[in-house]
């Protein structure tokens, strides 16, 4: 550091901050010509950079919620192009002394998704980071994770799956720190270690800084790329913050292990981001030495000693969740850092209202990764060449940037802070987690209505902002601020698509509904009027669809099937019209219906469905059996007709086919085919009465499509004599039935005079349908 007595006073520009952002503007000032003041105690308290694990990477930061809406998008963008900075810049920042690459401490990244988080939150943002892969076209593999050499969790945070992304590197965040320092010098940069105060100003324009023992320094251009340190600086000038989201500290401890073996990875190993924080992350920093991070806890001001409660929980995460003997190994170091966290969660990049002073902050875990990046492009903005990346949005003074509705802010609040118990090994009762969570939602509601009317915080300030009362304070007067500039937010903007998808997926799988992600597209396809593979989740509702939408995705979460709400189901290739009268038709029935006819001779055959319902088994059998005459039967005129429905809208596909209202259970039901068929079909109702099922048939469908006496028998001993009396000697019988009574079927269609019988499973592999032939009378 320079000597304070022979510091010049007067320079083209000023740096407040020398952690990485500020530290690679310098460089990049410097090497443009003209005199600039690096400012920063040499020490670096509270700062982010000197304890961070100094990932260099974009993918495995993603998550879901980052891309949902515009302005993650935004950000993402910037990391992409920082991705590519950064090979050039390591060379350019070693000046020749070495090739650049002894920095880096690790091998690529290896991103790995264990049972220790939540569903919607770990497996989403692991699947958004293989997504997001695949989409830009950048390598990765995916590895075993019993493949993962050094990789030894306790059996209770097994990995489940893992993927390497071999061009995110690592490198020493400390050795980072001191080669920039190095090259600022060597361009020429006055190093000041000191902490300023306030910022100079005079007509509307910036003068300089003050320093804390009063020194003034001076400049044209001021730019604050000190963190959540330079919030103080926006404080002491009057009214300057006003509409400036304000830079709170993302608290965060990690620490530095000397590894009882002797050995480290040579990649980084990460789980996804979860829990209002960053992924738990191992990485390499040399022999036997491992970075271990890191929490994230939003505080109103920097801390500068670890929270017990926070280092021994990082501390156990790291040893059940990636190494066990990591238990045994010594603590050689505790880091603690700073991010900065705006009120919207957003970076603040740009020039304020203050002419000559700026801003560069990062958010979370993106600053240091964004350094070169940045300050290349400050450069040229500081020097008055052509911009070459599009930071509009993320101008300093703005109203709050808010990229999802409030309802989707509370709802991922809610499961951030349930995910955070489950990470923290708690222990309730299983059906106790939906109550938590019904609970929590009002009491969070509520308490962002309670902040401001209209605008909405990030979930991890909704969350944190309970415990901080002043942070409720800085927040209403921020909105207050906003509301007078800007207005009130428009929230009568069309949704998207793709927020609306995203938030049915949440609401259907908390209703515990099998396919969510598919149910949700399915039902905005049909909302659309296209083809669910077709659907553009760019696309917008307009408000009639988007109630429309809301209304069917709260059906379904009733657990009304899915075909009801669109009214149609499929078999093979035939599209059938269904309502609420009717069984829904199932997948299982195609296997049935393809070893059925394998088993008639081509050409003309005479065919009975019993218990048709919508008649999706009798038209399949006259689709996919030319010559064939189906008779469809069915104890209910409304299953008939709505069979009748369907085989007159598809009736150029299925050739004879037609349908009757009887009762299976009738001695006389189509006596004039007594001996005369070729091939009987059947799935009849045959849950057992006493039996539990799901509420899509308990609740949802007709009762007597479903159920079948105490045992579930009771139709299927009709729908066997029928059969056996309708079929030619030599026909064929295939009939559906509850899987848990397969010997029972089996010996019922025996003894009714049927031979070759043979029980079949599904595509589950649940014994679901017998073939049988009608022995000669």
């Amino acid at each position: 550091m320079n000597d304070s007595s022979s510091l010049p006073t007067g320079f083209d520009a000023i740096v407040v901050g020398n952690g990485s952002l500020g530290t690679s503007l310098a460089v990049e000032l410097a090497g443009r010509g003209g005199s600039v003041a690096l400012v920063g105690e040499r020490s670096r308290p509270f700062a982010a950079s000197s304890a961070a694990g100094a990932m260099l990477g974009c993918f495995g930061e993603v998550t879901s919620s980052l891309l949902d809406n515009a302005y993650g998008q935004a950000k993402f963008e910037l990391d992409l192009r920082a991705k590519d900075v950064w090979p050039q810049w390591l060379e350019t920042i070693s000046d020749g002394t070495t090739d650049a690459r002894d920095i880096l401490t690790a091998k690529g990244t290896t991103v790995i998704l264990n049972t220790v988080g939540t569903g919607p939150i770990d497996t989403d943002n692991y699947e958004a980071i293989r997504t997001t892969l695949d989409k830009h076209g950048e390598p990765y593999e995916t590895v075993d994770p019993e493949d993962i050499d050094w990789l030894d969790p306790d059996p209770n945070s097994r990995p489940l799956k893992a993927l390497h992304i071999p061009g995110e590197h690592a490198v020493d965040s400390g050795r980072l720190l001191r080669r920039l320092e190095t090259a600022a010098v060597r361009r020429g940069v006055t190093l000041v270690d000191a902490h300023a105060v306030s910022v100079t100003h005079e007509g509307g324009r910036v003068s300089g800084v003050v320093l804390a023992d009063g020194r003034t320094l001076t400049a044209d251009q001021v730019v604050l790329a000190s963190g959540v340190g330079a919030q103080g600086l926006v404080d002491s000038v009057p009214g300057l913050g006003d509409c400036i989201p304000r830079l709170v500290a993302g608290y965060g401890v990690a620490a530095s292990v000397s590894t009882h073996d002797g050995t480290a990875p040579e990649s980084v190993i990460r789980t996804p981001n979860r829990a209002f924080a960053c992924g738990l992350h191992i990485v390499p920093r040399g022999t036997a030495r491992v970075y271990v991070g890191a929490t994230n806890i939003i505080n109103p001001r920097p801390l500068a000693d670890p929270v017990m409660r926070d280092l021994l929980f990082l501390l156990d995460c790291s040893h059940r969740q990636i190494r066990r003997n990591l238990w045994s190994s010594s603590i050689v170091g505790v880091h603690v850092g700073n991010r900065p966290v705006s009120l919207d969660g957003f970076p603040l990049l740009g020039e304020t209202s203050l002419a000559g002073l700026w801003m560069m902050t990062g958010t979370y875990r993106d600053g240091l990764f964004l350094s070169p990046l940045l300050a290349q492009e400050f450069a040229r903005r500081l020097h008055g060449d052509t911009p070459q990346l599009d930071l509009d949005v993320f101008t300093p003074e703005r109203a709050p940037l808010e990229g999802v509705s409030r309802k989707s802010s509370i709802d991922t609040t809610v499961e951030h802070m349930l995910a955070t118990g489950y990470e923290h090994h708690w222990h309730v009762p299983t059906d106790w987690q939906e109550y938590l969570a019904a609970d929590l939602h009002p009491l969070y509601t509520a308490w962002a209505d309670t902040i401001d009317p209209d605008f909405t915080p990030p979930p991890e300030l909704i969350a944190s902002s309970r415990l901080h009362p002043r942070m409720v304070e800085w927040m209403r007067t921020y909105y207050a601020n906003c509301r007078e500039r800007f207005g009130i937010p428009d929230r009568t903007g069309a949704p998207s698509v793709r927020g609306q998808v995203d938030w049915a997926r949440e609401v259907l799988t908390t209703a515990r509904v099998w396919t969510p992600q598919q149910d949700a597209t399915v039902l905005a396809a049909e909302v659309l009027s296209t083809d669910p593979d077709g659907l553009d989740l760019d696309a917008t509702f307009t408000p009639e669809q988007g109630d429309a939408f809301r209304a069917l995705v709260s059906r379904r979460a009733d657990r009304v099937p899915l075909e009801y709400l669109t009214g149609r189901a499929r078999i093979f290739d035939l599209e059938l019209t269904v309502n609420e009268k009717v069984f829904v038709p199932r997948v299982h029935s195609e296997a049935m219906v393809t070893e059925a006819l394998g088993a008639v001779p081509a050409g003309p055959a005479r065919m009975v469905d019993l218990c048709t319902g919508s008649g999706a088994i009798a038209l399949a059998l006259g689709a996919r059996h030319p010559g064939a005459t189906v008779t469809g039967v069915d104890l209910s005129a409304d299953a008939v007709a709505c069979a009748g429905e369907n085989a007159r809208r598809l009736a150029d596909r299925v050739g004879s086919v037609d349908f009757r209202q009887g009762d299976v259970a009738d001695p006389d039901l189509l006596a004039e085919l007594d001996g005369t068929v070729d091939l009987v079909t059947a799935n009849p109702p045959y849950v057992p009465e006493r039996l539990v099922i799901p509420a899509e048939w308990s609740v949802h469908q007709p009762a007597q499509a479903i159920y079948s006496g105490w045992d579930g028998l009771t139709v299927p001993r009709a729908v066997v004599a029928t059969a056996a009396r309708l079929l030619k000697d030599g026909g064929v019988l295939a009939m559906e039935h509850y899987d848990a009574i397969v010997d029972e079927i089996v010996e019922l269609v025996r003894s009714a005079g049927f031979e070759s019988v043979t029980s079949h499973v599904d595509h589950d592999g649940f014994p679901r349908y017998v073939i049988a032939r009608r022995a000669a009378r």
